[in-house]
């Protein structure tokens, strides 16, 4: 194992690996008849393929420093990263979609994990990228969307293509929207709400110092040439949605606000309150207050990784909590609400909830819930939330952020008024990853109302789980645990198919798990 560290260069400080730049893998769980079936397969990208046929890596990415092998040469401005399909996964018009927000969205079978290749959508993407984050909404006939971006940065300014899809995959529509005073752009994740498209813009600059000193000589990634000035604010952007069914859309025009300086990787939900509320909080009479429910962190540091951090990282420092933005748009006001002191990341409302008033919010956390003091993902919380938490006029948003503040770290348990809190914790050695409420069927669930389905890493016995939980009742504990016989990979991002999309139960010869004989050196 020695000479296995040595080779690939972990012991190499001008070439290093990053987690986020592995080769996707698709991980299916399907229930039938009171059965579980599990399946695994690599996302076969070109680049994928290329590798495994020349036996050793030929390829770099945004967060690995160095040369693809780990040799003295490096070319530094080459690059034609690979496309590693690794983020974000969704079944979608009869395809099985694995995403990466640098690169085109790769197809596959929804049943055999077969890759069938690189998508543009029938022809609507004309760019080079997509995003691994979406919204699926559902509109007033009854039929859903999904809702998506790509960005492009260059010479001649920044912008975002905002996309809806219908059920068959076909392109609904399809918005441009250019980016004023940006020179470069990285945005993870996007909300929708009934009028608008909602991105949030960190301040995040690219360092050409960093590029010319540490880059060019293997010292650092190309990612993390990105750096956070928290002397800059934060930013909103709310951009028109065309085509809605009240009209209202013609009329708005897009919004940037500001907002104290954060960053956000993932969201939650956005929703516009009712207009007495919307009025309540400070609108003028059509155009809409926008409530944003997003995970956003202190400040990021891309030079974070595997090989930097340890037990002193989680005192202080960047933190990541539930916080409520509510937009003022025609009053140009953005007033902050903390919802937990505690440090979550994954968090996500009852999918039904969309772009609509939602009041449950799940997610991973840690479990110290301290001011000063937090840890990794280990437990699963439920957030409910009064959907009117923050619709009261306030004095600015200055004010209104120092009493929110004050009343979380009043709260015995770290909630704001307004919000209440369950939370199942894995125990000691026990790493769940990102938690998949899936709403019980039928026309009479609440939101809510269902399950939350968790993958966990057990380091005690170094396999992987698949543990179900009571949606309304985390703290509990497990409803059922299916172990596996074998490690779990860190993962990303999923997403539940209310069709089953397992094997045929009735074919006998399935394929079965095998030990791997031997680990191959790079």
């Amino acid at each position: 194992m020695e000479a296995l560290l040595r080779k690939s260069g972990v012991d190499n400080p001008r070439y290093k690996r990053h987690n986020f730049d592995g080769d996707g893998m698709i991980l299916s769980v399907a229930f039938k008849d009171g059965q579980a079936y599990f399946r695994n397969r690599f996302v076969r990208t070109t680049g994928f393929e290329k590798e495994q046929e020349a036996g050793r890596p030929l390829f770099r990415n945004s967060f690995s420093r160095g040369s693809a092998d780990g040799s003295p040469f490096f070319n530094p401005f080459d690059l034609s990263f690979k496309n590693v399909a690794n983020t974000g996964v969704l079944a979608w018009g009869g395809q099985l979609y694995a995403l990466w927000e640098a690169g085109l969205p790769y197809a596959m079978d929804p049943t055999s994990l077969a890759t069938r290749g690189e998508s543009r959508m029938g022809g609507a993407l004309k760019g080079t990228t997509f995003a691994a984050h979406y919204r699926i909404t559902t509109e007033a006939d009854g039929s859903q969307r999904w809702v998506s971006f790509s960005t492009a940065t260059g010479f001649g300014g920044s912008a975002v293509t905002f996309y809806e899809f219908a059920e068959d995959g076909s392109l609904v529509h399809e918005t441009v929207h250019k980016l004023e005073n940006t020179s470069m752009v990285f945005i993870h994740d996007m909300l929708v709400s009934e009028h608008y498209y909602i991105i949030i813009l960190g301040p995040i600059e690219f360092s050409g110092k960093k590029f010319a000193t540490e880059y060019v000589f293997s010292k650092c990634s190309i990612a993390e040439c990105l750096t956070y000035n928290p002397d800059k604010p934060g930013r909103v952007v709310l951009v028109p949605r065309p085509g809605r069914p009240s009209g209202k859309s013609t009329s708005l025009v897009p919004r940037t606000l500001e907002i104290p300086p954060c960053f956000v990787f993932h969201h939650v939900n956005a929703f516009e309150p009712e207009p007495e509320a919307g009025v309540a909080a400070g609108a003028v009479a059509g155009e809409p207050v926008v409530v944003i429910d997003t995970v956003a962190w202190d400040k990021v540091s891309f030079e974070v990784n595997q090989y930097t951090y340890g037990p002193d990282y989680y005192t202080g420092g960047s933190r990541s909590h539930l916080v409520r933005l509510v937009v003022d748009p025609a009053g140009g006001r953005v007033t902050p609400h903390r919802l937990l002191r505690r440090t979550v990341e994954f968090a996500s409302p009852d999918p039904r909830a969309t772009a609509r008033p939602h009041s449950a919010v799940f997610g991973g956390c840690d479990m110290v819930d301290h001011p000063l003091h937090w840890g990794p993902i280990q437990g699963v919380f439920r957030a409910d939330i009064d959907p009117q938490l923050g619709l009261t006029p306030a004095t600015s948003s200055a004010a209104a952020r120092q009493q929110a503040e004050r009343a979380v770290a009043a709260g015995a348990d770290g909630t704001a008024p307004g919000v209440k809190a369950d939370v199942w914790f894995a125990g000691p050695r026990r790493f769940p990853g990102e938690p998949m409420f899936v709403p019980r069927p039928g026309a009479d669930s609440r939101e809510g109302e269902g399950w939350v389905l968790v993958a966990v890493h057990n380091a005690d016995t170094q396999t992987g789980e698949l543990v179900i939980l009571d949606a309304q009742h985390l703290s509990k504990g497990p409803l059922a645990t299916i172990r596996l016989p074998h490690r779990l990979p860190a993962g990303l991002h999923g997403s539940w198919h209310g069709s089953f999309l397992g094997p045929d139960p009735s074919q006998q010869q399935q394929p079965r798990f095998q030990e791997l004989a031997t680990i191959r050196a790079l």
